[in-house]
Formats: structure tokens, C-alpha cells, sequence
């Protein structure tokens, strides 16, 4: 027990430094200390937990299919069912973050959309399988508390990291779930369970958990960084009614604690130390008032411009990451096939071709697949597994970018990282080996995943005083893309599946065009050659 106190104790030890508005300056990964860290990693896990629940019953869609007599059709309806509900979710849940904070809003949802999951042994149809989906889809809005409370807590010069970390590790989860849950079910036949039973148990487990931490969070996290969100201290420009200004709010957090020797650190050694001042004496880059909004018409008018870029890319990476943990194992289900059982079919096909109607009559249990239905789970969670590091990828990238370049830095690193995306995704529908196809998915996996990190970095810019509205539109972007997705999906399945990602990959080289019309602190894209200039001038000086 001493040990395990005075690891603790170490782990939480190190001063992060803040700055004028108490925001982390500093992101020490392993700490867990309160408030910043200890909110980071509630974030994530949060989002991550949330995965486990929302798309809980993908990988054991074969045996559901089997159980209900469904048609490909219907398990195509009922992924578009899992994220349409999110679409509206994100939306409203954007202004109650701004209201309420995260760690509340952030508990709501992990418990409401918990309970139907809970509830799926119930179904008895198709129809009721997509009511269900719908319903536990509300997980996919605490993508909107997660990324909100990190940039809640940690300073413009390293919010693109914190936040590409933190829905990097919670889109984590989607990959997870599909080691999980077949896990999960082959536990519970081995306790006795038939597979129809083994499956309703099993969606059981990862409810309960949703519902605990939902719960722990309110008592073991912080909204901001002097505690709860009432608070909150806001920026000079930021607008409050009088007697708000003079009076305290809410009730003060005891994690938080305000270190005083940061104010009465030498000047001698506060040069040395504070890289951020150094950052602002030799850059004409960082001069840059970043929590600036636009107040002219026309700079309004560019920023809705640019949130609606925001969107629209946004369902080209995060929609199109969603939508393909919707499809990826049944895609490797329905695409490659064992050659004898093509040859039974009188010889008139080859191994990845799906177009013809007895072929489907022939597989609707499967029984063609070169995989099963583990196997199958198995190779789509490297899909979701590439966010343990790829979408933080992202944010690092957009972070070095602008330390660099400024904003116009983020805009090139995004514009390049959606290229690749569209690039990866064409190459992988030409596949038609299981290996290669695997290489190919790792790739665009990657760069999807990367493309999400580099847009929530460009988020806390656009609007600074209205994050939550702004990352709330942006994330139902992501899943108004992946409800779209989904629906072409329906109308490829049962003829070509490999052509949708081809027009997947050909939309995305098409959206990233869209960067050149995105303004950011009056910084666009093309303005990473002035910078460039102006840097190099300085340091000649």
C-alpha cells in the first residue's frame, strides 16, 4: 500500500504551468493530477467507454442475422439507424456543454444511451433492431463533451494535441469493441450460454460499465480549470452581465489549486523558462490574437463559410471512420470468397465478385466467406485500433504546422492529411487479396484518423467564445457524413461493395479542395508562404 501511494504521489507531483485564464500551458500524458489531467483522461475514457455500447452489436451482427432471418439490407438499415440519432444528438448537445459544462453533459448521455443497449435481447425483428440502434446512437454524441472538455482545459498552443489524444483514444474504442464483444460472447457460451442467449448477455457487460463511470465522473473530474463550470474564468472580450462580474459562482472545487509561485517567479528565470513569451518576442506569427472573434460582416460571413467547410470535411474523415465501423467486417464477409464455393455456382464468377443474385441467394448465412464471424471482427477493429496514435498524429502535425506557419500551418496540415485519406481510400477498393486489403485499410485508417485530429484543431479558432456550438455543428458533420455513407452503402451492397469506397476516396480528394475557402483568424491557407517569408526575415535580423 505505501508503494501504490507513493506512485500516486509522483504521478501527480509535477506544476503544469497556466495561462491568464488558468488553462494548462503544459500536457503531462502520465499524470492524473487535477484538474487538467485528471479531466484528460476522464475525456477520453468517457468517449472510449461510449464506443463500447454504440457499436456493441456490429460484431455480432452475423449471429443477430441469423437468429432474426435478416437480409443484408437490413443490417445496412439498421447502421444508418446507429448514427442518425447522433446527427441531432451533437447539435443539441454543443449549446449544453456551453450551459451546463461537459462533465455533466458528458454523464447524461453515457447513462441515457446505455439503457436501450441494455435492452437489445429484447428484439424480435428487423424493425426492431433499427428502433434499437437509433436509440443507443445518443452515444455517439459524447464526442461533443469530450473534445469540449479538453479544450476547456488546456491553452491554444497545445489544444490540437489534447484534443487529437483525447478522440484519438476514445475513438479507440471502436476498434476495441470488436475484440471485446466476440470475447465477451464465446465467454459466455463457454459458461453455458447458446449463441442466441451468449449474445444477449453479452451486450449487457459494456451497459452496466457505461452507467458506472457515468456516475464516477461527477465526482472524481473537474468542468474547467477552477473547478465546476460556473467558475469558469472567461476571456476579457467575453461579454457578462454586470452583477456576474462581481459575484461568485457555483461552488469552489477542491482539486483545483492555485500554484502562487507561478506569480512570483523571478524575472531573471521566468526568461529562461517561459517559452511562450519567448514564442511571442521573436514571432510576428504569434501575435496573433487567437481568442479574437470576427465582428465585421464580412469576417461573420467567412466564419460561417468556414464552419460549414468544418462540417462537410469533418463527415469526410470522422463520417467516413464511422460509417466504415459500421461495414468493414461485414465487407470482408461479403468480398472475399472461397473458391470452391464459387465454383458450385457454376464457375461463373470470381473470388470478389458480388453482383450476381444467386451468389447472394448462396451466402446469406455467410457460409462463403473465407472468414468467420471472429475473424472477421478481428481484422475491422485495426480500423479502429490505428487511434491509439494516428489521429494525435494529426494534432501534433497541425500544433508543429503552427508553431511554424500559424493558423495557416493547421490549414495546410489538414488540406495534405484529407489528400491522403482520398488516395488510400481509392487504392483499397482495387484490392482483392486479404492481406493487401489489410495493408491498404491500416494506411487510409491513418490518414481518416489524422484528418479528424487536424479539424478539431482548427475548431477552437473559428468562433473562441462559442467552442461548444461550434464543435457540436462540426461533430454532427461527422455523423450526418457517416449517415450518408451509410445510405449509399444500402444501395451498393448487394452489387458492388468495393465501388463504395472508390466513390468514398474520389469525394474526399473533391472536399479537400474546400480548404482554400476557409478563413481563420484572417489567416488562410495561401498565407503560409508570408509567413514563411516574415520568419525567415526575423531570424535574419
Amino acid at each position: 500500500m505505501p508503494c501504490c501511494t507513493k506512485v500516486l504521489g509522483k504521478i501527480q507531483a509535477k506544476h503544469i504551468e497556466e495561462d491568464d485564464l488558468g488553462k494548462a500551458k503544459q500536457f503531462r500524458l502520465f499524470s492524473i493530477a487535477r484538474p487538467y489531467m485528471r479531466s484528460f483522461h476522464s475525456s477520453w475514457f468517457c468517449f472510449f467507454i461510449a464506443f463500447t455500447s454504440w457499436f456493441g452489436l456490429q460484431p455480432l451482427l452475423p449471429t443477430i442475422r441469423k437468429e432474426l432471418k435478416l437480409s443484408k439490407t437490413d443490417l445496412a438499415n439498421s447502421g444508418i439507424a446507429s448514427v442518425a440519432a447522433t446527427v441531432a444528438v451533437r447539435i443539441i448537445i454543443g449549446p449544453m456543454c456551453d450551459k451546463y459544462g461537459p462533465r455533466k453533459t458528458m454523464s447524461c448521455l453515457l447513462i441515457s444511451g446505455a439503457v436501450p443497449m441494455a435492452l437489445a435481447g429484447l428484439i424480435k425483428s428487423g424493425t426492431g433492431l433499427i428502433i434499437l440502434r437509433l436509440f443507443v446512437g445518443i452515444l455517439g454524441g459524447t464526442f461533443v463533451p469530450c473534445q469540449f472538455w479538453t479544450t476547456a482545459m488546456f491553452s491554444s498552443k497545445i489544444v490540437g494535441t489534447a484534443n487529437a489524444i483525447a478522440a484519438g483514444w476514445g475513438n479507440l474504442g471502436g476498434g476495441f469493441t470488436f475484440i471485446l464483444m466476440p470475447g465477451l460472447f464465446r465467454l459466455m457460451e463457454v459458461f453455458g450460454a447458446d449463441e442466441f442467449l451468449a449474445w444477449k448477455i453479452a451486450v449487457v457487460i459494456p451497459s452496466v460499465i457505461c452507467v458506472l463511470i457515468g456516475i464516477l465522473i461527477l465526482f472524481t473530474s473537474d468542468d474547467c480549470p477552477q473547478g465546476h463550470w460556473e467558475n469558469r474564468t472567461l476571456p476579457p472580450s467575453a461579454k457578462l452581465p454586470e452583477k456576474k462580474k462581481n459575484e461568485t459562482q457555483g461552488v469552489a472545487n477542491l482539486g483545483y489549486k492555485n500554484d502562487s509561485k507561478t506569480v512570483e517567479m523571478p524575472k531573471e528565470v521566468e526568461k529562461e523558462t517561459n517559452v511562450d513569451k519567448l514564442e511571442v518576442q521573436t514571432s510576428p506569427i504569434e501575435q496573433i490574437d487567437e481568442n479574437k472573434e470576427p465582428t465585421s460582416l464580412v469576417g461573420k460571413f467567412w466564419a460561417a463559410v468556414t464552419m460549414v467547410v468544418l462540417v462537410m470535411q469533418y463527415g469526410m474523415c470522422f463520417g467516413v471512420e464511422i460509417a466504415v465501423n459500421t461495414v468493414m467486417n461485414l465487407y470482408f464477409l461479403y468480398r472475399f470468397k472461397k473458391e470452391d464455393c464459387l465454383n458450385d455456382s457454376n464457375n461463373q464468377f470470381n473470388t470478389t465478385n458480388m453482383t450476381t443474385p444467386s451468389l447472394v441467394r448462396l451466402d446469406e448465412s455467410n457460409e462463403c466467406s473465407i472468414l468467420d464471424q471472429d475473424t472477421a471482427s478481428l481484422v475491422a477493429s485495426l480500423f479502429g485500433l490505428m487511434n491509439l496514435f494516428a489521429r494525435a498524429m494529426g494534432g501534433i502535425y497541425s500544433d508543429v504546422l503552427r508553431q511554424h506557419l500559424g493558423i495557416a500551418g493547421r490549414l495546410t496540415a489538414h488540406f495534405t492529411c484529407l489528400v491522403g485519406e482520398g488516395t488510400m481510400l481509392i487504392i483499397f477498393s482495387t484490392m482483392t487479396t486479404i492481406p493487401n486489403a489489410i495493408a491498404v485499410m491500416i494506411f487510409f485508417s491513418v490518414f481518416v484518423q489524422m484528418s479528424e485530429g487536424t479539424t478539431y484543431a482548427i475548431v477552437p479558432y473559428v468562433l473562441p467564445l462559442h467552442i461548444g456550438i461550434v464543435a457540436g455543428l462540426v461533430g454532427a458533420g461527422g455523423n450526418a457524413g457517416a449517415l450518408i455513407w451509410n445510405t449509399i452503402w444500402r444501395q451498393l451492397v448487394e452489387e458492388d461493395p468495393s465501388r463504395w469506397f472508390w466513390l468514398l476516396g474520389l469525394t474526399v480528394l473533391s472536399g479537400s479542395l474546400l480548404t482554400l475557402l476557409v478563413e481563420v483568424q484572417d489567416q488562410r491557407i495561401w498565407n503560409v508562404f508570408v509567413c514563411g517569408k516574415r520568419r525567415k526575415k526575423k531570424y535574419n535580423l
